[in-house]
């Protein structure tokens, strides 16, 4: 029999899919749909640090720069903010009754603080994991970029700290040096990291001369740069590699799992085709699979990545190449 299962941050999954925090996992009906259509894990829909921050006491002071943020605004206006913790808690408690397959808990955060009793509750509610969704936009000239990546990693390393359920980071590029940054979160306490968030984008109305929400949902393509990155950086890490954004197919999957990836999530593909989609990409998995030979995802998994291949200077290429003399 053919084997889909993996480990992701010492959790056992049935398969590498995880349907990614949004809307779709928002309710205990929908985590049980992902669960019936293949989903190997779950990351529940986010609460924000703002609701944390609102019901805590004695929480001092803090500096939340996310109030701006469309994403947070769209939750306060759809789940207000008086019992959000008690139903995010009930949520989770009622997503593991209902489920045999990992449910991951997730918060948005934005300072180093304000979470940590919560992630404790979440803990206590029976969670299997914490994913920790962090993003602070560098967009002060008169700070260096060490100092936001020092949020980064107080955040990292005192929710790690407080629970004994494994932590994943879940980040964006945002970086001065990746590499660098990523192999310190990696080495935080965390169990994973998850490469990488795709963040609300905005475009301009030419007509109206407003800002107004860009393209909601990724695209195919927008795989090209996880897995650039997973591929460099499997093997170097002390935890798992996760991929995200713009996996929208079995061969998307495939491409994530050879790059060195233990799992993948997907979100985009599931609001556009469906959650029942997740059977469809695991039907191509297992058609690969067949094809190619491998009974385990084990059998593949790195087989593309820097540290594997015969030509690791291909994977820090970030130029065209004359192929054709005169032509790109």
């Amino acid at each position: 029999m053919m084997d889909l299962s993996t480990r992701y941050m010492g959790l056992e999954l049935p398969n590498p899919i995880i349907a990614s925090s949004s809307g779709l996992t928002a309710s205990v009906e929908e985590v049980r749909k992902c669960a019936r259509f293949g989903a190997g894990g779950v990351v529940l829909r986010s609460i924000f640090e703002e609701q944390i921050a609102e019901e805590m006491e004695d929480l001092g002071d803090r500096s939340v720069g996310v109030h701006d943020h469309p994403e947070v605004r769209e939750y306060l206006s759809r789940y207000g903010q008086e019992n959000a913790i008690d139903e995010y808690l009930d949520l989770i408690r009622e997503a593991k009754r209902s489920v045999e397959i990992p449910v991951i808990a997730s918060i948005h955060c934005a300072t180093s603080g304000v979470w940590i009793e919560f992630a404790r509750k979440v803990e206590q509610a029976g969670a299997d994991g914490i994913e920790l969704n962090v993003f602070l936009m560098p967009l002060d000239p008169d700070r260096e970029g060490r100092e936001y990546e020092q949020v980064y990693l107080d955040i990292a390393r005192a929710v790690s700290a407080s629970v004994s359920i494994p932590v994943a980071l879940k980040i964006g590029t945002f970086f001065s040096g990746l590499a660098h940054t990523v192999r310190t979160l990696g080495a935080s306490g965390v169990r994973a990291l998850v490469l990488f968030n795709r963040f609300y984008r905005f475009d301009f109305d030419i007509e109206t001369l407003r800002i107004v929400p860009a393209r909601a949902f990724s695209s195919p393509d927008e795989i090209a740069g996880s897995l650039r990155w997973i591929s460099l950086l499997s093997g170097r890490l002390n935890c798992d590699l996760v991929a995200n954004t713009g996996i929208h197919d079995g061969a998307g999957v495939i491409k994530q799992l050879l790059a060195g990836a233990c799992a993948v999530q997907m979100c985009s593909a599931l609001y556009q085709y469906g959650i029942e989609h997740i059977a469809v990409v695991l039907e191509e998995v297992r058609q690969w699979m067949t094809q190619h030979g491998f009974e385990t995802i084990e059998d593949f998994r790195g087989k593309m990545s820097r540290m594997a291949s015969g030509n690791p200077e291909a994977y820090e290429r970030v130029q065209f190449m004359k192929v054709v003399e005169g032509r790109l």
